[in-house]
């Protein structure tokens, strides 16, 4: 009996151990899944480390802009990264300050792939 007991807490404590990660992998899905479709609704795309990659071997001409704030880039951030805050306002619109240094960091071409990365997707 009291190795059947013994057991029964062994396979619940792996079931404890297990059940949350697989749920947080399910949360992440859908999370991804949401955050995708919010992205092609606002006109841009989301991509994944391995799409990075990619992007960044077939395209010299690529720039990646960091728009965390200065002491967030200073802590640690994508090799060759430039850096321009942005914050949750300037979803509504630019002022012409910060519109005139965001084309002068990314160029005159408009054909220039711009890759945005920030803290989280919003």
């Amino acid at each position: 009996m009291m190795k059947t007991t013994s057991s029964i807490v062994v396979v619940l404590l792996v079931l404890c151990l297990f059940l949350p990660n697989a749920a947080r992998c399910a949360d992440e899905e859908i999370w991804w899944e949401s955050a995708r479709e919010e992205a092609d609704k606002e006109g841009y795309k989301l991509i994944n480390t391995k799409e990075l990659a990619e992007i960044l071997d077939s395209d010299s001409t690529a720039i990646i802009v960091d728009v965390r704030a200065d002491y967030e880039f200073m802590a640690g951030h994508i090799p060759d990264a430039e850096n321009m805050e942005f914050d949750l306002g300037d979803r509504m619109g630019l002022s012409d300050e910060k519109r005139t240094a965001f084309t002068e960091l990314i160029g005159g071409d408009k054909q220039r792939r711009v890759i945005i990365y920030c803290r989280s997707f919003r």
